[in-house]
């Protein structure tokens, strides 16, 4: 695992004062890669590289990797396992080293785009064809690693992360406030929308190609979901046909990311995916895997560590317990702005970054569950999502009755549900059931009505408007998690994982997100996955001898973040010291009284305007630290 910079320009080569940011983009992303850093340059082209070395230790894995004529340069960020084996099967000879980036450097030389089909991994890369004078820039199918780029009639610039692009940019970056209309909804954006003006994120499964010579583009995409699916439906498969091949493809997309000169451990929960994951991983690992479960204090985080205990206990494991103190959370939280490089809303980021930081330095890669729910159907609203007919009706009289069981614990849920129920139209109910903002305050209401105007020109649902359309044939139940593996997986969980663990120079590795696995399973219908609505029957037969039952069967617990008590302790002066400042030097956007009166009026229950005032703190955290500028 890595980090990648790069930028061309139409306008000649890269001055020397270029060559300076380039240095500062570099160090921008080093804690990608402590281990090596390296950089190409070719008239107006230069490309830049720092590692975290897994394969092929020594230096003849250091990029940028040049073919031995130097007709093509590579400068890789990722872990393509099938590497050995399509070595062989394109008779791959004259390799620049035993890591898996020579090989996709010589597949790419001999195949093209069409060599990219042929990768089994996660990997965000740019190869730079010398002769032709073509630049590609590619993002894996299901967008586990990132790829950030800003292109205009002169330039292009890419990147890892976007804190690259800033440092080789000459203006200060423009917040795009339609994004940020989004971001207000979800905590991220979608779509390969960013929150800045003129910077996106390649989608998942698409490459950039740009030729240098007449500086023009194109972005193609080399797979695609809604393809997969369109597939010939698995209905002639029996269900126990189903069941072995979810079974041997999940093994195997394990016992292929076991691949590595480092040592590999598992994050391990003790749930179904973590369990399942160690499982296969102890049967194909060589040696005694080691596994990892962490204890939080202050985070008043459910303990996971004694049915982590137990699982470990099983496989034989060297486990380890991860005690994390929740101190220093203020500090935190500015730290993860600074590694998004956006406000981002998902505080299990802070954990996370946590538990990399414990290991990093004894541990380079580990194994996790990300992805189970998704491919599976593991999640409560798949199964409600399917009586929306029946329920919408009843959402729409509901919403009326907003003072009914408002002291209970029930409230927000059952408020938020009526909301998303009451849409007009499907592709909004999935949105809404996944905003937990408060139904009866929308998360623009801590703004100026002059802000407010300006940020409802655009339509925060859009997005799910367009995915869901794609698989709009598909049973209701389906159609969710497919939404779900387009949007929410690689804008928020995936985005996660990278940037809170990738800060720490940890690498981690999603075998649910193995593209055989998904690609067999995105194709058997929903009846067959959850038939009943059982949320992950299919998985949990397929592991049914491998996974202990009580794990297989045991009560799903959560993993919740209580930003909200942090909110009101520890994080209070943090808030109001950003607030004063982000209102000095953007006044008239946010609404000082209300936001005021809201955090006044919150004593604890309130899912929905906790969330709104979390957001806002992150959202101030990017602006007061950085050169944002946000144009009213």
């Amino acid at each position: 695992m890595c980090g990648i910079v790069g930028m061309a320009s139409c306008a000649g080569s890269i001055t020397p004062l270029d060559r300076s940011q380039a240095q500062g983009a570099l160090d921008s992303i080093r804690h990608r890669g402590p281990d090596a850093q390296g950089d190409y340059v070719d008239g107006n082209l230069w490309l830049g590289h720092v590692r975290l070395s897994i394969l092929d230790l020594s230096s003849a894995g250091n990029q940028p990797m040049a073919t031995n004529d130097g007709s093509l340069v590579i400068t890789y960020n990722g872990e393509v396992y099938n590497f050995r084996e399509l070595a062989g099967e394109l008779s791959l000879t004259d390799l620049r080293s035993s890591s898996d980036t020579a090989v996709v450097l010589k597949a790419f030389e001999k195949l093209g785009v069409d060599s990219l089909r042929k990768l089994n991994g996660m990997f965000a890369f740019a190869v730079y064809d010398k002769r032709s004078q073509k630049l590609f820039l590619v993002r894996d199918r299901l967008g586990i690693k990132p790829l950030y780029y800003r292109l205009d009639a002169r330039s292009l610039i890419f990147g890892s992360e976007i804190k690259a692009i800033l440092a080789l940019m000459d203006k200060a970056p423009v917040c795009d406030l339609s994004s940020l209309h989004e971001w207000l909804y979800y905590g991220n954006t979608h779509g390969g929308r960013t929150l800045y003006q003129g910077i996106r994120q390649l989608l998942p499964g698409h490459y950039l190609e740009l030729d240098l010579k007449s500086f023009t583009h194109q972005v193609q995409e080399y797979w695609s979901l809604r393809h997969q699916t369109n597939c010939t439906n698995l209905v002639q498969s029996s269900v126990e046909e189903m069941i072995v091949e979810t079974r041997r493809l999940l093994e195997e997309a394990v016992r292929r990311q076991l691949v590595s000169d480092v040592p590999i451990g598992v994050f391990l929960s003790g749930g179904v995916d973590s369990s399942a994951i160690t499982a296969f991983a102890s049967k194909h690992y060589s040696g005694r895997l080691v596994t990892y479960s962490a204890g939080f204090d202050d985070l008043a985080i459910v303990d996971e560590r004694p049915k982590a205990r137990k699982v470990a206990k099983h496989y034989g494991t060297e486990h380890h317990e991860l005690y994390i103190q929740g101190t220093g959370v203020a500090d935190l939280v500015e730290k993860m702005v600074h590694h998004h490089d956006m406000p981002f809303s998902d505080a299990a980021n802070i954990p996370l970054y946590l538990m990399a930081s414990q290991i990093s330095g004894t541990t380079k890669v580990v194994l996790q569950g990300d992805g189970g729910d998704e491919v599976f159907g593991g999640y409560r609203r798949y199964v409600t999502l399917k009586y929306r007919s029946f329920l919408h009706p009843i959402a729409q009289w509901g919403q009326h009755f907003h003072g009914v069981l408002k002291n209970s614990s029930l409230h927000h849920r059952v408020q938020r549900y009526l909301h998303a129920f009451a849409a007009e139209d499907i592709a909004s109910t999935m949105a809404l059931l996944l905003t937990p903002n408060d139904p009866h305050a929308s998360p623009e209401a801590v703004f100026t009505p002059h802000f407010r105007k300006i940020l409802e020109q655009s339509d925060p649902f859009a997005y799910y408007r367009e995915c869901q359309q794609y698989f709009a044939d598909h049973d209701i139940g389906n159609q969710m998690s497919l939404v779900d593996l387009m949007i929410e997986l690689p804008d928020i969980f995936l985005e996660k994982v990278d940037r809170s663990t990738m800060a720490a120079s940890l690498e981690v590795r999603v075998p649910f997100l193995d593209h055989d696995l998904v690609d067999y399973v995105v194709r058997i219908p929903g009846k067959r996955k959850t038939p009943w609505g059982k949320k992950k029957w299919l998985l949990k037969k397929a592991l049914q001898g491998i996974v202990p039952h009580d794990v297989l069967y045991g009560p799903k617990t959560g993993f919740n973040v209580p930003f909200g008590y942090w909110l009101r302790t520890s994080l209070k002066p943090l808030f109001f010291d950003h607030l004063t400042r982000f209102n000095r030097k953007l006044p008239g956007v946010v609404d000082v009284v209300k936001v005021q009166e809201l955090y006044t009026s919150t004593k604890g229950g309130e899912q929905g305007r906790l969330n709104t005032l979390w957001n806002l703190l992150n959202l101030m955290i990017w602006c007061n630290n950085s050169k944002v500028c946000i144009v009213t």
